[in-house]
């Protein structure tokens, strides 16, 4: 069976990079499709394929990087630019930049895992202004919506997920939770030093209400992640008080040297579409403030993996903070909470579901 797996990009290593990294180890033959890479990530993620069976579109797309606007306006020429003629099975991993408007041959079985509905081409965020300037968002979201509907193998993160697809596309996706990074041996926990945000810098994640509610209680945070967006981490900076580190990137072993001493992880994300990284937080025995909507509110549990504040306001943030303080959480509960969603789980199911379409295509394919 030739496999054939598509990311959007492979210049950060989040949600979806982990989701394609543990598709790749269970088809290891794999060949991988992205539009454009970072050299670092590339090489300390998917060494694999510094050697081989990986496969980029357009050059100049390197150079054009920060400007997501830009190339998302071209993704469909982009993704059309692979061909997929001799796969048995195309695996794509859309998000932002819309990997699975790819065109996957009549019979190719065409699997798309929906990490994320590009909220701006939906009139779910603002429009960027590029947007603005040209509405490239029409053609765009009529070729998605074809795409979408064009397999009945869909897949996507959480009963969130499941409606927003459902409701925009009238269509049903299965779920199937991503997985997480989880130790292999329970957490080894020291006192609490300061609270702690690990994830992607960018303006869905309501960062600015962690920070204003650690300027409050003058607590120390800090917050690890790759920056997206240069102008929201300045404002960010600037609303930072003392207390407030800014760490960058940091390595997995980094990150966790960070969770041994932090208080409890901050989620503010208003609508995430699933969350990850508070699930890895408590995978290291680290119990976690959240905002209560979108994926969160599906796996998380109020008393039992920390609290969730319900206005979102940095005020209920403070307040859900102090709330979480009076109560202990054993490490060891959180570890074996978090274990649902490990790799081993999310990885047989995909296998196992895909072998059964395949077969049940060739069948098809020989009447």
């Amino acid at each position: 069976m030739k496999v054939a797996i598509v990311n959007d990009t492979l210049d950060e290593f989040g949600g979806a990079e982990r989701v394609t990294k543990l598709m790749l180890r269970s088809y290891p033959r794999a060949d991988f499709f992205t539009a454009f890479y970072d050299p670092w990530i590339l090489n300390t993620f998917f060494p694999q394929f510094t050697h081989g069976n990986l496969h980029t579109s357009w050059k100049f797309i390197t150079y054009v990087a920060t400007h997501r606007s830009l190339i998302q306006m071209f993704s469909p020429l982009l993704w059309r630019s692979f061909d997929f003629s001799g796969y048995d099975v195309v695996i794509s991993n859309p998000s932002f930049l819309m990997c699975n408007l790819v065109v996957v041959p009549p019979n190719v079985l065409n699997v798309q895992y929906i990490h994320a509905v590009p909220k701006n081409i939906f009139n779910l965020l603002p429009k960027t202004p590029l947007q603005k300037r040209i509405p490239y968002d029409i053609y765009v979201r009529a070729l998605y919506r074809q795409s979408v509907r064009s397999t009945p193998h869909l897949f996507t993160s959480s009963v969130h997920m499941q409606k927003k697809i459902s409701k925009i596309f009238g269509v049903t996706a299965h779920i199937l939770p991503p997985p997480i990074a989880y130790p292999k041996h329970p957490p080894v926990r020291k006192k609490g030093e300061y609270y702690l945000y690990v994830s992607r810098i960018d303006r869905d994640k309501h960062i600015e209400l962690a920070i204003e509610a650690c300027n409050k209680l003058k607590m120390p945070l800090f917050i690890s992640g790759r920056n997206n967006e240069p102008r929201y981490e300045a404002y960010l900076r600037e609303i930072a008080g003392p207390t407030v580190q800014f760490l960058g990137f940091c390595s997995d072993a980094k990150v966790r040297e960070l969770y041994k001493r932090a208080i409890a992880f901050l989620f503010p994300s208003k609508e995430e579409d699933f969350g990850l990284a508070p699930l890895e937080a408590l995978a290291h025995g680290v119990p976690v403030v959240a905002y209560y909507g979108g994926g969160p509110k599906e796996t998380l549990v109020e008393g039992v993996t920390g609290t969730f504040f319900r206005n979102h306001t940095a005020g209920d943030m403070v307040r859900a903070m102090t709330r979480l303080n009076r109560k202990r959480f054993d490490p060891n509960a959180l570890y074996r909470y978090a274990a649902r969603y490990g790799e081993e789980e999310f990885s047989s199911q995909l296998v196992r579901y895909i072998r059964r379409e395949y077969e049940k295509k060739k069948r098809l394919a020989t009447l």
